[in-house]
């Protein structure tokens, strides 16, 4: 049998819980929830819990991975100071409704780690 480090045990244990719970919550309320449904959620929740460990995560190096997640401006930080835009105006924007940052369609990864890098207030999530 093979043993299994900490990390990737605390991870099924967190899985198997959350699997648990929602199964108890539907049977409880009736509602007819997929085992599949459970797990996949579970796994996700449990792999960004565990501090982001791909190694035993099954959407690991696919387009459905939590970890790949697209970056983006967080609006309740931003305070549109604009300084992403002036580093990185190949990636970033300013909303004319808004007066916040938004990261343009197709930007390139390196202009915008420059935009988050320059950003005083870590708006910027990648």
């Amino acid at each position: 049998m093979t043993k299994l480090n900490t990390t990737t045990r605390t991870l099924l244990i967190a899985v198997l819980a959350v699997v648990v719970a929602a199964a108890a919550y539907a049977a409880l309320n009736g509602n007819a929830i997929s085992p599949v449904q459970n797990t996949e959620v579970a796994v996700e929740v449990a792999t960004a819990n565990a501090g982001g460990d791909c190694t035993s995560c099954p959407y690991a190096g696919t387009d459905q991975c939590p970890a790949a997640a697209k970056p983006y401006v967080d609006a309740s930080k931003c305070i549109g100071c604009s300084k992403c835009v002036r580093v990185a105006p190949e990636a970033f924007e300013i909303n004319e409704q808004t007066g916040k940052a938004q990261i343009k369609p197709a930007a390139p990864p390196e202009a915008i780690a420059r935009g988050a890098k320059a950003c005083p207030v870590d708006a910027v999530v990648r």
